[in-house]
């Protein structure tokens, strides 16, 4: 027991370091393991810790900039919604802060372990960090049934279902977000991708619908200077500028021509900025990636290639992706007041926008339009969700004794608590252990069509290599 203590609590204090400490220790250990000389696998963990802090520094920029604004015209519209946003930070906090929380690392490693040797999954998911996505349906599965087991196999499940989704998706991460070797084994990237799968087709069958195409390279053509990401940023920026403080009767002219000025540049500066610490990070994830792959190549006959499981952080670079991120903020509050029901008030959240979407770009194939149309239908998906599972996220969050807003009866995130896979989880154990039981052997048929899929992948592989000798 006291080497289970031991080792719960050496996994802990790495997990609270935060992902920026974190994924260097990780990404460096990684590379020794797999036989990459020290000063490289040093130096590639410290770029991918530098890749991101730069990132999260971008966010944190965009952050201060948006959510001034974002108070701004909630008080403007006179907003009154019964469901606080307490943003992704806190959501990780009563994920991690339960019982299942701390279970779910060993057993995510584990899940991960025998997927690969099963070739159930391609994917070496090094970003553990982000296990608590599905310690988070755990969380509120086990808040919903002070059952462990269920709480565990449920979380498991999420996990599986990601797994499958990153590889699925592992293609459109290379050729879109220009990302090879990259995947997104992330909960909040990866929910959404089915939905978007099937809009993306619907979008197909729309006459004159499906004939507009606006990817990185037709809006560079159609907008020329506009088309520029620097350029596009300040016009994005001064838009929310203006929605947030121009029509705020307490402010001075100057104040909010000074603010509305402040957007526009800072919006800009995070459409430039962030691409370049994406590429940082690609830079320290090299080495590992290297590795794996020579590693299969010597000791692994017959497996194919194996990708590298990452934050999707490392995808807010596409400048589809990070319009989308600014672009939603004004729209997901606008669909919070028009929406009829919805009781969840979006707010610290929407600086997480960003995270939502890369794995939507890659089905999009980069289509600004159709990851527009997308984004309005799973965020306003997203707002239901949230209200509806707010009850049960709030409970979560007394279990795992975090403090609830004052003025606040029901709490939720649009990162997590607003999402389909923990809200199906909860539909599913509603019904009882029978329907438990049969989404459990669901997933482990979709682990085995997966299976296929990469053997089948691996074959074309195989012979592609053998046509290019």
């Amino acid at each position: 027991m006291a080497v289970i203590n031991g080792i719960k609590s050496a996994i802990m204090l790495i997990i609270n370091l935060g992902p920026t400490v974190m994924m260097p220790i990780i990404m460096t250990i990684i590379g020794l393991c797999l036989g990459v000389k020290f000063a490289r696998s040093l130096k590639g963990g410290l770029l991918v810790g530098i890749g991101f802090i730069g990132l999260n520094a971008t966010v944190s920029i965009l952050t201060g900039a948006v959510q001034p604004a974002v108070d701004n015209m909630v008080k403007l519209f006179g907003l009154n919604l019964t469901v606080i946003d307490v943003g992704w930070p806190s959501a990780s906090a009563i994920a991690f802060g339960t019982a299942v929380g701390v279970a779910m690392i060993p057993l995510g490693i584990f899940i991960n372990v025998i997927m690969l040797l099963t070739k159930t999954t391609r994917t070496v998911d090094v970003d553990i960090w982000d296990f608590w996505h599905f310690a988070f349906s755990g969380s509120i599965v086990y808040a919903l049934t002070h059952n462990m087991l269920i709480a565990l196999s449920l979380a498991a499940v999420n996990m599986v279902v990601i797994m499958v989704i990153a590889d699925r998706t592992a293609k459109g991460t290379e050729e879109i977000l220009g990302l090879p070797g990259i995947t997104f084994p992330h909960g909040l990237a990866g929910s959404f991708v089915p939905i978007a799968y099937v809009l993306d087709k619907i979008i197909d069958k729309i006459p004159g619908i499906n004939k507009i195409k606006l990817d990185e390279n037709a809006i560079n053509k159609k907008l020329g200077l506009i088309g520029d990401p620097a350029i596009l940023g300040l016009i994005v920026g001064l838009i929310l500028g203006v929605a947030g403080y121009a029509f705020m009767p307490n402010l001075t002219l100057e104040s909010k021509v000074g603010s509305i000025l402040t957007m526009g540049v800072t919006v800009s500066a995070v459409l430039v900025i962030t691409p370049k610490m994406a590429a940082i990070l690609m830079e320290g994830v090299v080495p590992v990636s290297e590795g794996v792959q020579s590693i299969i190549q010597k000791k692994c006959a017959g497996h194919g290639k194996v990708y590298i499981g990452l934050d999707c952080a490392a995808g807010i670079g596409h400048p589809v992706v990070l319009a989308m991120s600014v672009i939603m903020v004004p729209i997901t509050l606008l669909l919070a007041i028009i929406l009829p029901g919805n009781e969840f008030l979006p707010l610290v959240g929407l600086c997480g926008i960003c995270f939502q979407f890369p794995l939507i770009v890659a089905i999009t194939k980069g289509d600004f339009f159709r990851t527009f149309l997308i984004g309005i239908v799973v965020m306003g998906l997203g707002l239901y969700i949230g209200t509806n599972l707010a009850p049960l996220f709030t409970s979560a969050a007394q279990a795992a004794h975090f403090p609830i807003p004052d003025g606040a009866a029901l709490i939720s995130s649009i990162d997590y608590g607003s999402n389909p896979i923990p809200w199906l989880l909860v539909q599913i154990t509603n019904l009882g252990p029978v329907f438990i039981i049969v989404v459990i052997a669901l997933t482990v048929l979709l682990a085995l069509w997966n299976r296929k899929q990469i053997l089948r992948e691996e074959q074309e592989e195989a012979q592609a290599a053998n046509q290019g000798e």
